[in-house]
């Protein structure tokens, strides 16, 4: 045996005849310490939340689970986007639909034009879907031209017509177009020259002028396209198609004839008459999927199987989708499953017009969609790996009245955990939280609450709002709506906070006494713990806005490190806009209402992401997502959020990743 492989026997003997050493699950994900749990018992920690509300909500599940190994705990407070298949494909068939037959149409030509006339207009549909289970929560209707509202309380802002299209828009930009593909631009409709849009650097109150001067032109200069086949509103190609615009009516969220103003860039309608605008009652067109039977695999919807009774046996198949006691049901769950029937011609739905997957054998969904179904939290959810769904602890909430169906929305997500036979601990109202995690107090409240894992569970659904006035509407405070009273919305805030708090292992509880401003900062005031900055981010070309709140002991222990959770906001916000409620947030990190000789929540850093909309870029939300916007190359808003994960760990004292016995 020569020398070298001498010494090489004698290592591998050493190493070879030891019990080998634990393998280490950290590694680097987007620059970032990451974790995995090892599988022999121990934990991998990486001392970070996410969590958001409505648009972040969203986002922040997107993010927690497409990336689980950077995160501890994930969130979702309110949001619609947690299943964008269940969100495209059924709430927005109430929000764009109500449009009658085509041949109705034909028959009352003169009428197109009248509101609600009943020989033309067959509008609202019904919203089915319950929030809760046993209960009459649900029963919203709508449809294009009066799109649901509901009460102004709680909504959280007027979401006006116009403002809603703005958001569908947004949708485009990120995701692309989900009425129609077009191979020349992701964002707008087939047929339309890429000079047909309002340029998005006009956004904003400085180009307001300019703005106005350029909607007035498109909308009195429509496209008209011949020959555009539509399954359902135009299957012959024989009247024009054309873009059109729309506007804010009298009554929110109603379309008036005659206040047209704002172009529907993304969108098309048949033109009947020919007069080259959009009338109330001509109907919009989406070609986002090929047809098909959402029936199952028996290809029957349940009134037509065999042994079918409404009362007793609605379901004699055993198919229908039910996201808490049927997950895997394939009937009705607004997806397709393979083997369910379908026609196979293409996007339009008009066989012989060699439109988009016709002919192809296989089920074509718009490509865009399927890049939003791709990100969809509930798809992400069903195809997380075991090991990082088993380290996650998830939190979210949902109102029972959402104008937006988040709690519907929120029910489906969950459908994927439920597919998975894991564990999830639901609770609804306040109330039946209180009732679990601290009895003996009056009424719930977020910093007495026990929200630990061996309390409430790993994973947990809160649907607030009131059942017992189900389906009246409260119109004086608004519970259970998309924000919610003031009260309420606190609750909510306070409450993500608290779970991510009561999941962070290791925390510093220690009381502190005294003022915040006395706890040794540089400059003696508030600016000390809640700093609006900006950092330089490279994925957007510009410097970047956002918030951060530092622990209270932050400057009197200078070689302590704090657990972190990213906070996204919604639509319309920014970063700064919750500054203000820094306080409420820092106080009970310092202090106790339980008496027990320890703060309510574990000190933290807790840092809110800006996902506001720049001159140039979008309109009222970037969904911390790399957009695809008009033509293919829109803006790295998900990149720049790991650059701001990065900046933070860079410039302030968070924990390492570590593993737990």
């Amino acid at each position: 045996m020569g020398p070298m492989r001498a010494w090489s026997f004698l290592l591998c003997f050493a190493a070879c005849s030891s019990p080998s050493a634990p393998v280490d699950p950290r590694f680097e994900s987007q620059g970032l310490a990451a974790c995995k749990n090892p599988g022999d018992g121990r934990r991998c920690v990486t001392h970070r939340g996410i969590s958001g509300i409505s648009m972040g909500g969203g986002a922040a599940m997107r993010i927690g689970l497409s990336k689980p190994e950077l995160f501890d705990v994930v969130g979702s407070l309110g949001s619609p986007y947690l299943d964008l298949e269940y969100f495209f494909n059924s709430v927005n068939g109430a929000s764009a639909g109500g449009f009658c037959p085509m041949d109705q149409l034909l028959q009352h030509m003169d009428a197109l034009d009248t509101k609600d006339d009943p020989n033309t207009w067959c509008g609202p549909l019904a919203f089915g879907d319950l929030a809760l289970e046993g209960t009459t929560c649900g029963g919203f209707s709508g449809d294009f031209n009066h799109q649901y509202r509901g009460t102004p309380a709680g909504r959280g802002g007027s979401f006006d017509r116009e403002g809603s299209f703005e958001v569908v828009f947004d949708l485009a930009l990120a995701f692309g177009n989900p009425a129609f593909y077009n191979p020349d631009s992701p964002y707008l409709p087939r047929g339309v020259p890429a000079d047909h849009a309002v340029p998005l650097s006009l956004m904003g109150d400085a180009h307001r002028a300019e703005r106005d001067a350029k909607r007035a032109d498109l909308c009195a200069h429509p496209i008209v396209q011949e020959h555009f086949y539509d399954r359902i509103y135009n299957p012959r190609g024989e009247y024009p198609v054309i873009t059109f615009c729309d506007g804010n009516g009298p009554v929110n969220g109603e379309y008036e004839p005659g206040t047209a103003r704002m172009p529907m860039e993304v969108a098309l309608a048949v033109d009947y008459n020919s007069n080259g605008r959009r009338d109330y009652a001509e109907p919009i067109i989406a070609q986002s999927l090929e047809p098909l039977d959402d029936f199952g695999l028996d290809g029957l919807p349940s009134a037509s199987e065999a042994g079918y009774d409404a009362v007793n046996n609605p379901d004699p198949a055993g198919d229908d989708f039910d996201w808490l006691t049927n997950p895997k049901g394939a009937e009705r769950n607004f997806a397709f499953d393979p083997g369910e029937r379908f026609q196979d011609f293409g996007l339009d739905g008009v066989e012989g017009t060699s439109d988009h997957g016709e002919g192809n054998g296989t089920y074509d969904v718009n490509p865009h969609l399927t890049r939003a179904f791709d990100q969809s939290p509930k798809r992400l959810l069903e195809r997380i790996e075991e090991a990082d769904l088993d380290r996650l602890d998830l939190w979210a909430d949902a109102g029972i009245r959402d104008f937006l169906y988040s709690a519907q929305i929120t029910n489906h997500f969950f459908s994927a955990l439920n597919g998975r036979n894991k564990s999830l601990s639901r609770y609804i109202d306040w109330e039946g939280l209180r009732a679990v995690t601290d009895p003996a107090d009056a009424e719930y409240d977020p910093q007495v609450a026990d929200l630990s894992r061996e309390k409430i569970g790993q994973r947990a659904y809160l649907r607030y709002g009131d059942a017992s006035v189900c389906p009246g509407i409260d119109f004086e405070n608004g519970r259970g709506n998309h924000v919610g009273p003031p009260w309420e919305v606190l609750n909510r805030l306070n409450t993500m906070l608290a779970f991510a708090s009561a999941r962070f292992t290791g925390g510093d509880f220690g009381v502190l006494n005294g003022e915040l401003t006395e706890l040794g900062g540089p400059e003696g005031g508030i600016g000390d713990f809640v700093k609006m900055d900006r950092f330089e981010s490279a994925a957007l070309g510009r410097a970047q806005p956002f918030t951060v709140i530092l622990p209270p002991d932050y400057y009197r222990h200078p070689d302590a490190t704090y657990p972190v959770l990213y906070f996204l906001h919604g639509q319309g916000q920014k970063a700064a806009d919750l500054a203000a409620s820094a306080l409420l947030f820092l106080s009970p990190m310092m202090t106790s209402k339980k008496g027990a000789g320890r703060s309510d929540w574990q000190k933290m850093i807790i840092v809110f992401a800006d996902g506001e909309c720049q001159p140039g870029e979008c309109y009222t939300g970037t969904f911390y997502l790399d957009f695809v916007g008009v033509d293919g190359q829109g803006k790295k808003n998900g990149e720049a959020f790991f650059e701001l994960m990065r900046e933070i760990e860079k410039r302030y004292r968070t924990k390492a990743a570590e593993v737990i016995d």
